[in-house]
């Protein structure tokens, strides 16, 4: 015989303990992971090669400072390049496009970029905050990116 549920308020109660339940079993979206990098892609001007990334703060603070160290490698996988680029200020809650000048040459030149480090990372009015921590990256390009 099935149970019978006599009444709307228990009901109710039950399927919110359900939801509830459902909830805690799914993964955290890509804003509560912090911080998100992807290179979206690349192309060549005449000023070298260009990369548009986005950047998502998932935070719930805005970032005042924000400052990326990237290595360059070639195809035989050798550093030939090292850039410190200040993004600053990153909206809470936001998603943000910056193109960033790479290099000189082509892009072609370039086999991956390396976050070598995140050296300035601070919240407004707050102090320094770890940014490398949760920090999601991925590419949309044919360079690999990664931490």
């Amino acid at each position: 015989m099935r149970p019978v549920i006599r009444s709307a308020a228990l009901f109710t109660a039950l399927l919110a303990t359900l939801f509830a339940a459902f909830a805690c079993l799914m993964p955290p979206s890509a804003a509560a992971a912090g911080l998100s990098l992807e290179l979206k892609k690349t192309k060549d001007s005449p000023q070298g090669c260009l990369a548009t990334i986005s950047i998502g703060n998932g935070l719930g603070q805005t970032l005042d400072r924000f400052r990326l160290d990237l290595v360059l490698f070639d195809g035989k996988g050798a550093v030939f390049d090292r850039l410190l680029i200040d993004l600053a200020p990153l909206p809470s809650s936001r998603t943000i496009m910056a193109n960033i000048p790479l290099r000189g040459g082509a892009c072609a030149e370039i086999s991956r970029i390396q976050l070598y480090a995140i050296p300035a990372c601070r919240a407004q009015g707050g102090g320094a905050y770890d940014c490398m921590t949760g920090l999601a990256v991925s590419t949309g390009a044919a360079i690999d990116f990664r931490k």
